[in-house]
């Protein structure tokens, strides 16, 4: 009897014993694996991170310089480089098409460019134009806009191309003649006859405004955005600075950009007298029989 007693009296022990370590071993795994989990940091999966909005984005780069955004567009600011949509835009199609004829018309007025564009420009010219974006490698919310605006004749006779930002500044531009066009044809006759007065080469970028003063012989001048002044030295390119310029960098927003010779290299000093910072630009172009081009490089 005190036998059957004490061997019933293990069981209910045993099974007490089970009942309690299975209620309790789990719980104490959970505890342990939270713990060792809450300890360790871990990188974020990148599909868990989107970065700032859109609207973020467009907020936080209008408070940007046209200098800021040229070195964002150029490289001298990291960032990445992609296309983008029109609603990422502060200009439509339209309106950058407009700006773009309206720069170039000033580019013919200061002998940079061949030919003016605006004459008949809707009878006889088709035209598209492609956005891309900059946008800061650090942050990932400072951005900026250029366009890649190509322009046809109706005939094949001309082509035109230009990288553009939405203010204004030009960052490329070429023109280049049809096969088959006479040589006696008056497009080739007047890009045969055109010289690119260099001298001129900060009309690349847009001030909205006018030169108020020049001094230092001319190497020096001024211009108004407003109540804030820009001054900017233009002067022939050093043999140093030839020799230092990196022709390549173009074809990071000059798509299929390829490598040429060019006949003039121009540098250009600007120092905004509301930062006092010095940003400088090197401008070279090349002409050939078939075509021209300019194009402004970082330093």
């Amino acid at each position: 009897m005190i036998k059957y007693v004490i061997k019933n009296l293990i069981l209910v022990i045993v099974a007490v014993a089970v009942t309690v370590v299975a209620i309790w071993l789990p719980g104490e795994k959970l505890r342990r694996d939270d713990e060792a989990e809450l300890s360790v940091v871990k990188d974020v999966p990148a599909e868990y991170y989107s970065g700032p909005s859109e609207a973020i984005i467009k907020n936080a780069s209008r408070q940007l310089t046209n200098e800021e955004r040229i070195q964002l567009i150029t490289g001298t600011w990291e960032s990445s480089v992609e296309r983008v949509s029109e609603g990422a835009c502060e200009l439509t199609e339209f309106g950058i098409k407009t700006l773009t004829i309206n720069r170039i018309d000033t580019l013919y007025m200061k002998g940079l460019y061949p030919k003016s564009l605006s004459g008949d420009f809707d009878s006889w010219y088709t035209w598209s134009a492609i956005p891309y974006r900059a946008l800061d490698s650090t942050f990932l919310s400072y951005a900026a806009i250029f366009w890649d605006v190509r322009l046809t004749k109706f005939d094949g006779t001309e082509y035109h191309r230009v990288i553009i930002t939405e203010s204004g500044d030009i960052l490329y531009a070429s023109m280049s003649i049809g096969l088959g066009v006479a040589e006696d044809d008056e497009i080739r006759t007047s890009l045969k006859d055109f010289k690119p007065r260099m001298s001129n080469c900060s009309y690349l970028l847009y001030y909205f405004g006018e030169y108020v003063d020049t001094y230092d012989n001319g190497a020096t001048q001024v211009k108004i955005h407003g109540d804030v002044a820009t001054a900017f030295r233009v002067a022939s390119a050093s043999n140093e600075e030839k020799e230092q310029m990196n022709i390549e960098t173009a074809a990071r927003y000059v798509d299929g950009f390829d490598v040429f010779e060019p006949d003039d290299v121009f540098s250009m000093m600007q120092t905004p007298t509301s930062s006092g910072d010095q940003v400088k630009y090197l401008i070279c172009n090349q002409k050939t029989d078939d075509s021209y081009s300019i194009v402004l490089l970082p330093e």
